[in-house]
C-alpha cells in the first residue's frame, strides 16, 4: 500500500475508479468532484492476518477531498488521490497498542456516496462545441463504496506492518512527542493572578495539547495568542512619548508586578526597567510566531515543524512563566 508523511498527517495513496452514467456519447477529458468524503475505520488483525475485528463502530476519522480533478477518456475514469488523515494522539495510541499487542493496524476506507458529495462534477465543454466555456453538470457514480485493500482475503481493508507503523511514527517524531508530555510544566494555580495572565495560562494549556496531539499550526497560534492577551499595541502618542515600538505590557500586569514595592524604591525603579526588556522579549516572541501565519489572520502559511511549535511554545511559557512569579514575587 502507497502512503507518504508530512508533517502530522498521513496521506493513503489509492486509486479511485468512477464511472460516468450521463447518456452523453461524447465524453470529456477531465472532469472535477466538487466535494468526495470519506471515512476511515480502524481494525486490528492478528499477526498471521487470518482474522480483523473493527476497533469501534464509528469512523476514527472523517475526510474530505475538494475540486478533485479526475482523467475521464471515456465512461470510466481512473486517478491516483491522497487521502489526508490526521495522525493525532488518540488514532497514534490505538495504532501503537495494535503494534505492541502483535496485531497489524488496518484502515477501511469508505467514500461518502450521498448524493450532494460526489454526484456532480463539473466539466468545461470541448472548445469546439457549440456550447463552448459552458460548464455543465454529469451524474457520476464510484464503482466501489470501499476503497481496494491488500489483504487478500477481506479486500475492503488496508493493512500496515509493524514496520509501516514504526516508519510513520518516527516520520511525525513520536517519541518526542511522547518525551514533551512529561516535560512541560505550567504554573499550578491561577489564584490571585491579573485576569491576562489567567487568559495566557488557559491558552498555552491549550497549546501544548495541541502539540500532544500534532497540530503544531494550532499551537503556535494559542501561543501567540497567550502573548497577546498580556500584551496591547501602545498608542501614536505613547510611542511618540516613550519611544516604544510594537507590543509593550498591559498596565494591568506590569502594575501586578511594580504595585509590590514602594514607590521611589531601588527595586521599583530595578523592575520598571525590566518590564521594558521584557517588553521587547514579548515582541520578540510574537513576531516569531507571526511568521508562521497568513497577515492579520490566525492561518498558518504551511504545516509547521514539530521543532518550530515547541520552540516557539517553551519560549511562551518561559515568558509567561516569568511574570507569573514576579507578580507574586
Amino acid at each position: 500500500m502507497d502512503y507518504d508523511v508530512k508533517g502530522n498527517t498521513l496521506y493513503l495513496i489509492i486509486s479511485l475508479k468512477t464511472k460516468l452514467t450521463d447518456g452523453t456519447p461524447q465524453f470529456p477529458m477531465f472532469i472535477v468532484i466538487p466535494k468526495l468524503r470519506y471515512d476511515v475505520y480502524l481494525h486490528k488483525c492478528g499477526s498471521g492476518t487470518i482474522s480483523c475485528n473493527q476497533v469501534s463502530q464509528d469512523s476514527i476519522y472523517h475526510g474530505e477531498l475538494n475540486w478533485l480533478t479526475v482523467y475521464c477518456a471515456s465512461s470510466s475514469c481512473d486517478q491516483r488521490a491522497k487521502l489526508p488523515i490526521i495522525l493525532d494522539k488518540e488514532l497514534i495510541d490505538k495504532l501503537v497498542d495494535i503494534v505492541k499487542d502483535n496485531g497489524k493496524p488496518a484502515f477501511q476506507i469508505v467514500l461518502g456516496i450521498e448524493p450532494y458529495a460526489i454526484v456532480i462534477p463539473y466539466i468545461m465543454a470541448p472548445a469546439s462545441q457549440p456550447d463552448a466555456n459552458v460548464v455543465r453538470t454529469l451524474n457520476l457514480i464510484i464503482m466501489n463504496a470501499s476503497v481496494k485493500g491488500n489483504l487478500s482475503n477481506d479486500s475492503r481493508l488496508i493493512v500496515f506492518s509493524s514496520d509501516n507503523v514504526r516508519d510513520f511514527l518516527n516520520k511525525i517524531k513520536y517519541a518526542e512527542r511522547v518525551k514533551i508530555e512529561v516535560e512541560v510544566k505550567l504554573p499550578e494555580t491561577t489564584e490571585g493572578l491579573p485576569g491576562p495572565l489567567i487568559d495566557a495560562i488557559k491558552d498555552l494549556e491549550a497549546a501544548f495539547n495541541d502539540i500532544n496531539n500534532l497540530d503544531f499550526a494550532s499551537a503556535i497560534i494559542k501561543c501567540r495568542g497567550a502573548i497577546e492577551h498580556v500584551t496591547t499595541k501602545p498608542t501614536k502618542r505613547e510611542e511618540e512619548k516613550g519611544g516604544e515600538h510594537g507590543r509593550v505590557i498591559k498596565d494591568e500586569v506590569k502594575g501586578a508586578i511594580l504595585d509590590r514595592y514602594e514607590d521611589g524604591s531601588a527595586a521599583k525603579e530595578f523592575y520598571t526597567e525590566l518590564l521594558k526588556s521584557l517588553d521587547r522579549t514579548s515582541r520578540n516572541i510574537h513576531e516569531m510566531a507571526s511568521m508562521f501565519l497568513h497577515p492579520d489572520s490566525n492561518k498558518a502559511k504551511f504545516n509547521p515543524r514539530m521543532a518550530d511549535a515547541i520552540y516557539i511554545c517553551r519560549q511562551t511559557l518561559g515568558f509567561i512563566d516569568y511574570l507569573v512569579e514576579l507578580s507574586r514575587a
